[in-house]
């Protein structure tokens, strides 16, 4: 076995030195690999900026055209989606914590219903989603945090909530988001959360 592997470590090396001259590119500097920065660390995940970056990325198209106003503008969304990560990561982990899942046959129905509420089939959805600069591996990942928002949300929070008195569907919104908000604080609250 140890032979196997020298004769195959020699063969590959012996390969590597026999290339001929004209297969040589000129090698000048290599430019230095970006190294990713950490935006958040919120307990033991943390946060990049390439992760800020890629959520931002999708927003640029609605931001002002004139660069200062766009730096201005980049710079407030990148706070705010700093903040919307950590807090995400928070639910992530209460969820996790409270063993909520999210089934794929769960982000399926979700992606039909999506499809089926904008009156369009599931080909302009795709369309539509790429156009809005998400992969078809980005929207079902986004689809899936949604939904597990959504089960963690009505795990913590609906017991919290008497329905009975918002027979206005906006004022039981708005009692639902207080509540989040709530929710999000305790979580903070009890987290390790360093915004760098």
């Amino acid at each position: 076995m140890r032979r196997g592997l020298l004769g195959a470590l020699l063969l590959v090396s012996a390969l590597t030195f026999n290339a001929r001259a004209d297969d040589v590119r000129p090698r000048g500097p290599v430019p230095p690999a970006p190294i990713d920065g950490i935006a958040a660390i919120v307990d033991d995940v943390t946060i990049y900026r390439s992760d800020v970056a890629a959520r931002i990325k999708r927003l640029e198209s609605t931001l002002s055209r004139d660069p200062s106003e766009r730096r201005k503008q980049l710079s407030e969304l990148a706070r705010g989606m700093v903040g919307r990560l950590v807090d995400e990561t928070l639910i992530t982990k209460d969820a996790a914590a409270l063993k909520l899942e999210v089934e794929s046959s769960e982000v399926v129905d979700a992606i039909d219903t999506v499809a089926a509420t904008n009156k369009i089939d599931r080909k302009q959805l795709a369309a539509d989603v790429a156009l809005a600069g998400y992969s078809p591996a980005e929207y079902k990942e986004e689809i899936r945090r949604q939904l597990l928002e959504q089960k963690w949300l009505v795990w913590r929070a609906m017991n919290k909530i008497d329905r009975r008195r918002f027979s206005d569907p906006a004022a039981l919104k708005e009692a639902v988001e207080r509540q989040r908000r709530l929710l999000l604080s305790e979580l903070r609250s009890r987290a390790y959360i360093e915004i760098r």
